[in-house]
């Protein structure tokens, strides 16, 4: 019998039961597929770390010679050790412009290793092969068996490719002056120490070692080495290991502060619809107390309600989310990162918050039925007497008689039903809240990219020169393109005796970049050296303090007082003039130049030439994987705003069927009656939408913080985004209340007003 009632009832309140569903559904969807994104991200890059035995340790300098990889090795903690050299040379191409190659000549192939997806295993005493990428293999239509051409430093020399390859220190890599990859001009590949085209010249540049110890390990690499090394750094720090690390927080924020909006949200609507559906069965409850049952028994069939829908919707969220929402980001992720799989994984959470939601949900259900149990059968098999009115404050003030009945009418029923109007604006906070991030996100990534390509970048064209190029040659390409030099250089910087890699700018009478303040306005950077705000807050240093730099590659350390401080989205370290750069004893050698010209054709001792158009391009395809966030949030608050308006609206609607039933019979119209529920709503969205926007902004806030240290994001709202938002959100609360016009339409004048007699 009962089972039947329960049939009966899920088609009589189908639209209830189908919003339960939804609702739990949705907030384990959420938290499961964004979860399983992140985690997947996670997973499968630190199995690529273990499975190339990625080193903890990079050191850089001119020459490791065998006395101090043995003095490396005597070191406390050391397990592993291994040398390499690694050159840039160029791939020559018939008919199109040249490609560089990272070549690393390795020693043994244990630390940092490559991981091989065709072709022989790597060989340590093979002198005629190579081992390419992949991705520059599949971009140049290369295959296992082609020679290669290869030259550096005026050497030519040809190679076979043995094998095609990943490497764990390329899952990032930076395209010629972009930020995006270019697998067809840029790639990396592993050779034997025996393959080096000039054997007498050979050194080892790099040692890669394996530690189980990383504390003050510096001070005693230097100790045993003599400080004979240019660069160190860990595995946190290596440029590829820290972009998919930044990359995968931001999606962790994602995934651990948007799905709690969400799972909070979707509680309250929960909680209120099995309020509104227990409460409308009162007088069955008391016909199923009258005719025998057992409280128990009743109270198993109405906890069962929540128990099943819930118990459904989460295990299909569990299941869904992980399987769908990971194929949205990866396909633009990896065009962008280079993982050998790209997997989404499963966590002991994920049941975790599927069974929170269910015993939330089935607790919320039990709470509900147990205050109608409470009543003896006599009580319970009358409807429930509306709560009677008391004036509040606001009726007492002189503004209460100059208010229309409109007004009045609800403000009395938000003040009878404090709960429910409480819950109204909630849920329309956390919509909005999402919203907000959602299209603030988006707007942040426009604002950056106009910020750097239009208010900073002036040129129209970048061309990249090869290292070899003369200085008589640099100034013929800067007449005929009438353009400036640059110098960009990789940095380390250290203050109080914390270091951290950044990027110097150094120009030479340059008037096509130009560097602006914390409010994006352009201004004129003193003599000396200027370092970049965010740069600044992170090492806590301010104008006048003191730090020291050197240039990867060199182990001269210089000391320098920071003059000045600007703003850069996306590059942070220092910037100084040309004659400052040299007075500090270092030489200026060009690796750019910039002009306001379209340039079209090739020139000599020129790597790439990069126009601004093709710069924008690049950095639109890096923000695919956020704009599909920005996507799947927009539909999800969306979904959202829908269920809890239109749950609350009918909670709201059965409160007050008698109420409008009694304006019915006093001539109200429909049209009127529709009008009292939509101001509530209105007003509800409102509240929302105002407490909603600052909320929306601290998202953001978070979104952008865990970007790392390289971008400089701007948080702000801006007037489309407040807009748009505003317009989805009260959109939404305009149409779920027309949704009730046919119902105030068929409302039962009669029976509503003798429900309680």
């Amino acid at each position: 019998m009962l089972r039947r009632k329960m049939l009966r009832d899920i088609l009589k309140h189908k639209t209830q039961f189908i919003s339960i569903f939804l609702m739990a559904f949705l907030a384990v969807f959420i938290y499961t597929g964004v979860g399983g994104e992140w985690r997947g991200l996670e997973e499968n890059s630190e199995d690529f770390y273990n499975q190339t035995n990625l080193a903890d340790v990079f050191v850089m300098g001119s020459d490791f010679s065998d006395e101090q990889l043995d003095s490396v090795s005597d070191i406390e903690g050391v397990t592993e050790i291994e040398r390499r050299t690694v050159i840039e040379a160029v791939f020559e191409k018939s008919a199109e412009k040249p490609s560089i190659l990272s070549l690393h000549f390795v020693e043994k192939n244990e630390v940092s290793k490559m991981y091989l997806i065709e072709g022989e295993e790597f060989n340590v005493d093979d002198e005629t092969g190579i081992w390419l990428s992949k991705r520059f293999t599949d971009a140049n239509n290369l295959k296992v068996g082609d020679k290669v051409d290869l030259h550096f430093s005026n050497i030519q020399f040809e190679r076979e490719i043995k094998g095609i390859i990943y490497s764990s220190e390329y899952v990032f890599t930076e395209g010629n002056g972009t930020l995006t990859p270019n697998f067809k001009e840029n790639g990396y590949a592993y050779l034997s120490h025996k393959a080096f085209p000039v054997p007498d010249g050979f050194v080892y540049n790099t040692l890669l070692i394996k530690t189980d110890v990383l504390s003050e390990f510096e001070d005693k690499l230097d100790s045993a080495i003599d400080g004979k090394y240019a660069v160190y750094f860990e595995q946190k720090d290596h440029p590829s290991v820290a972009m998919f690390n930044n990359e995968t927080l931001q999606h962790r924020m994602m995934g651990d502060v948007f799905p709690v909006v969400f799972l909070a949200v979707a509680l309250l609507t929960m909680m209120t619809t099995m309020t509104r559906i227990v409460t409308s069965q009162r007088v069955q409850i008391g016909t199923l107390k009258a005719m025998g049952f057992k409280k128990s028994k009743i109270m198993m069939h109405y906890v069962s309600y929540g128990f099943w829908l819930a118990l459904l919707g989460s295990v299909a969220g569990c299941i869904v989310g992980p399987l769908t929402l990971p194929l949205l980001f990866y396909p633009s992720m990896s065009g962008f990162y280079t993982l050998p799989v790209w997997e989404p994984a499963y966590h002991f959470s994920f049941f975790i918050i599927t069974a929170l939601v269910v015993v939330l949900c089935t607790a919320i259900t039990w709470f509900t039925c147990s205050k109608q149990l409470k009543d003896t059968p006599a009580a319970t098999l009358r409807p429930k007497s509306p709560k009677i009115s008391k004036h509040s404050f606001i009726e007492k003030t002189v503004l209460w008689q100059k208010v229309g009945f409109n007004t009045q009418w609800n403000l009395r029923d938000a003040m009878r039903n404090k709960i429910r109007s409480f819950m109204a604006v909630i849920g329309v906070l956390g919509c909005t809240a999402l919203l907000v991030c959602a299209f603030g996100m988006n707007d942040s990534m426009e604002i950056l990219k106009k910020w750097q390509y239009e208010d900073i970048y002036k040129f129209e064209s970048k061309l990249l020169l090869e290292e070899t190029v003369q200085s008589d040659r640099i100034d013929e390409l800067l007449k005929e393109v009438q353009g400036e030099a640059v110098m960009e250089s990789a940095i380390e910087i250290r203050v109080n005796d914390i270091k951290k890699g950044a990027s110097a700018l150094i120009t030479d009478e340059v008037t096509l970049i130009q560097a602006t303040d914390t409010n994006k306005r352009p201004i004129s950077l003193p003599d000396g050296v200027s370092m970049t705000e965010k740069m600044a807050s992170v090492l806590g240093v301010k104008i006048g303090d003191k730090i020291e730099w050197h240039i990867y590659g060199s182990e001269k350390w210089v000391e320098s007082e920071v003059k000045a401080l600007y703003r850069d989205p996306s590059s942070q370290g220092l910037t100084m003039t040309r004659e400052v750069f040299e007075k500090l004893g270092y030489s200026f050698v060009p690796t750019s130049i910039v002009t306001a010209e379209k340039v079209i054709d090739k020139y000599d001792d020129v790597s790439a030439v990069l126009s601004t158009s093709e710069i924008i391009s690049g950095w639109n395809e890096m923000t695919e994987a956020m704009m599909t966030m920005v996507f799947v949030l927009i539909v999800g608050a969306a979904i959202l705003s829908i269920v809890v308006l239109y749950n609350l609206g009918l909670l709201s609607f059965t409160e007050m069927e008698r109420d409008m039933a009694t304006l019915k019979v006093m001539g109200m119209k429909t049209k009127k009656l529709r009008l009292l529920l939509l101001t509530q709503n209105i007003w509800f969205s409102i509240i929302g939408f105002v407490i909603g926007l600052p909320c929306g902004l601290m998202l953001i806030q978070v979104m952008t913080d865990a970007s790392g240290d390289t971008f400089d994001f701007p948080v702000q709202l801006t007037f489309n985004t407040l807009i748009c938002s505003f317009a989805i959100t009260f959109g939404l609360s305009v149409f779920v209340s027309l949704l009730f016009s046919k119902k105030i339409k068929r409302l039962n004048m009669v029976e509503s007003l003798k429900a309680i007699e």
